[in-house]
């Protein structure tokens, strides 16, 4: 049978009272690098940072502890656009820890403004990883078996074979995420659309990808990508130093 998660991204605010302003009390939000340029307004403003969550969280991460549930993140943008107070309230340790460190890699490009003048603002954003049935907007994760026991690719001795390529673990990662790329391009996808890609699979120790994930806030180019990763054949699984099978994550993240 088969499963999906979802990685969602909810973005109606938490108002709370303090010091500096909440989003809507301004005249126009902060304005993220790189999105929504041209439209400060605060639906922009709640599209952008959903992308760039979904851009720039650590999805290994949370695969691997397992976690399915909520954090709240807390932050200021200061009047100088500084991202800075960032904290997070959740149960779920991983979640709220890779949730924080995406937000403090935010780069602003305007700060809030009210009145023509430059003001800080605070922003609670809640954000929720979580196991649904297929649909949605924001990641496609299929396949079969549990998360316990993995170790990044990395790590091992000898990362899996690629069908198509040489074994080593630049043929895989880097050789690999090259001519992604450059199909996107061919296909007349820009580098800026391609940097919010990113691809995570598990490969068992039978050799067998026993999941694909692929997210990006575009479904056809994420459906044109799912269905280039579902090509992948394993010649010969990772194995650590004894010559052991071992189970693997590999990772693809086309923002670096």
């Amino acid at each position: 049978m088969i499963k999906s998660l979802i990685l969602a991204v909810f973005l109606m605010p938490v108002y709370t009272v303090a010091q500096n302003l909440s989003i809507n009390e301004v005249d126009s939000p902060p304005i993220i690098k790189g999105f929504c340029e041209g439209d400060p307004s605060e639906e922009c403003f709640s599209i952008s940072i959903s992308q760039f969550m979904n851009s720039n969280v650590n999805i290994a991460d949370i695969i691997k502890s397992k976690e399915s549930g909520k954090a709240y993140i807390q932050f200021t943008v200061s009047e100088k656009g500084e991202v800075i107070n960032v904290r997070s309230r959740s149960k779920f340790a991983t979640i709220a820890r890779v949730a924080e460190d995406a937000i403090k890699e935010l780069t602003i490009a305007e700060p809030a403004m009210l009145n023509d003048q430059p003001v800080a603002i605070t922003y609670t954003l809640p954000f929720k990883f979580r196991s649904l049935e297929i649909g949605n907007d924001s990641a496609r994760i299929s396949g079969e078996g549990d998360f316990a026991n993995i170790s990044d690719v990395k790590e091992v001795a000898t990362p899996p074979e690629f069908q198509g390529y040489e074994t080593g673990i630049r043929n895989i990662v880097d050789r690999y995420k090259y001519d992604l790329g450059m199909k996107l391009r061919q296909m007349n996808y820009t580098d800026k659309q391609i940097d919010l890609l990113k691809i995570s699979l598990i490969v068992a120790a039978n050799g067998e990808i026993s999941r694909k994930m692929v997210i990006h806030p575009d479904r056809k180019l994420q459906n044109i990508v799912k269905a280039e990763v579902d090509k992948i054949v394993i010649k010969e699984p990772a194995k650590n130093k004894k010559g052991e099978n071992e189970k693997v994550i590999i990772s693809y993240d086309f923002s670096s």
